[in-house]
């Protein structure tokens, strides 16, 4: 029953009717569910959020050890910027708003969507494609049988105990410089889709290609960060982060007593004193759970945009980072590579 409800499953389109994913349709229903519960009271809100954060890291989780292609992550971003516009615009008191305000957080908004669009497609073109050729496997450098090493071993004792001395190394010309450059010179080949691919490619289990500069596979956006959409990932992260944090604001100020803090130009900086009263009406206790999801969504792109400043400036990427060994002393597991990250 359950497959026969996925296969029929699908929206009316044009050129026919497009299958719909269980999976991504889950966000539409449980993030107005969440923040509708969460609105009744102070109690019912910690619980719920602190539940988001661990059901969230969870799925993560599960996603990256599995290496599972899932559209519910870009769903749930999807949905949560239309609820949270939806509610911004209807239920937050727009009296108490300038209209230069308003403006300034669509501008951000938008840009964001735009610069989320861009990373969307942009990313088919990091994928390595078939012109770089493919190798068999048993071409492959570094997968040799140990037999052979040991037969080469082997070969090698038998000749120094004859007195049979090999003059490759001493033949003019070679030496260990233009060595490392014939060395360098040698194809990179992945050894699981065998392509020869350019440098600082590497293979992602997720999207079952090579991805030229891979930094990582974003679940949320469902898609390889890499050499074409990497800048532009950047700029989603931050302009995400300006419109969260003004909306965020925003919204607080509204429904909480305000207290002025600065006036720049001409324009106040209002920040929210009491809170206490938000809860006593639904519409009030909605706008500032929208308000504390925004807030939490902004603090996790904090760390997420820190690392990626902190990586661009090393001029490395998240998944060379990763490879390099706790031995060398660059890192130690999760706790030295975000104290080095956060430096």
């Amino acid at each position: 029953m359950l497959i026969a409800f996925q296969d029929r499953l699908r929206l009316p389109w044009r050129g026919g009717a497009k299958r719909i994913s269980p999976a991504a349709l889950a966000p539409a229903l449980i993030v107005p569910l969440m923040m509708g519960l969460a609105a009744l009271n102070a109690k019912t809100a910690i619980v719920l959020m602190l539940s988001l954060i661990g059901f969230v890291s969870w799925g993560l989780q599960i996603a990256e050890r599995t290496a599972t292609r899932t559209t519910f992550f870009l769903s749930w971003i999807v949905f949560s910027i239309i609820y949270m516009v939806v509610i911004f615009e209807c239920e937050v008191p727009l009296l108490e708003l300038l209209p230069e305000e308003n403006y300034i957080l669509l501008l951000f908004s938008f840009g964001a969507l735009y610069a989320l669009y861009r990373t969307k497609q942009l990313a088919p073109l990091n994928l390595v494609t078939a012109q770089y050729g493919t190798t068999p496997k048993d071409e492959l450098p570094g997968i040799t049988e140990a037999s052979s090493g040991e037969e080469q071993a082997e070969q090698q004792s038998q000749d120094t105990v004859l007195g049979i001395e090999d003059d490759d190394d001493n033949e003019p010309g070679i030496n260990s410089e233009s060595a490392g450059l014939i060395q360098h010179a040698q194809p990179n080949i992945c050894e699981t889709c065998r392509k020869v691919t350019p440098r600082r490619a590497y293979h992602c289990a997720v999207c079952g290609s090579c991805v030229k500069r891979r930094s990582h596979h974003s679940y949320w956006l469902n898609c390889c960060i890499g050499e074409r959409n990497y800048l532009w990932y950047l700029v989603t992260l931050v302009l995400s982060e300006c419109a969260l944090l003004l909306g965020a604001n925003l919204t607080l100020t509204a429904v909480c007593h305000p207290f002025l803090v600065v006036r720049l130009l001409g324009i106040p900086l209002l920040l929210p004193d009491d809170c206490s009263e938000v809860f006593e009406d639904f519409e009030l206790g909605i706008s500032f759970i929208v308000a504390a999801y925004a807030i939490l969504i902004s603090g996790y792109i904090t760390c997420v945009l820190v690392r990626q400043l902190y990586l661009w400036y090393r001029d490395t990427t998240l998944h060379e980072y990763k490879r390099v060994p706790a031995s060398n002393g660059n890192r130690n597991r999760v706790w030295s590579n975000w104290r080095a990250i956060l430096k």
